[in-house]
């Protein structure tokens, strides 16, 4: 694991805490940032799930390539990117 998972106001076990993983993995993207901390606070019956940095969910389009995160498109999609106008809406 390369994130840091930090559990707050009470316990949950191992196999919680890796649905929760697999939870943020499934709405963020497989691949999560290395310096990413998980931060899940039991409230009773309840976990509220915080990220530090906070996640953002951004979604780029460069020629048949959508992907979360503008790191993982090659120098000339990068460019191409970065010329394109966005939409107002």
């Amino acid at each position: 694991m390369m994130f840091k998972v930090t559990v707050k106001g009470g316990t949950l076990s191992q196999r919680e805490i890796d649905e929760y993983i697999f939870y943020t993995k499934k709405k963020y993207g497989t691949v999560l940032p290395e310096h990413l901390e998980i931060i899940l606070e039991v409230d009773g019956d309840y976990v509220n799930i915080t990220y530090d940095p906070p996640m953002r969910f951004g979604a780029f389009r460069a020629t048949d390539y959508l992907v979360n995160d503008t790191g993982k498109l090659n120098a000339s999609k990068y460019a191409e990117q970065q010329d394109k106008i966005p939409n107002t809406v």
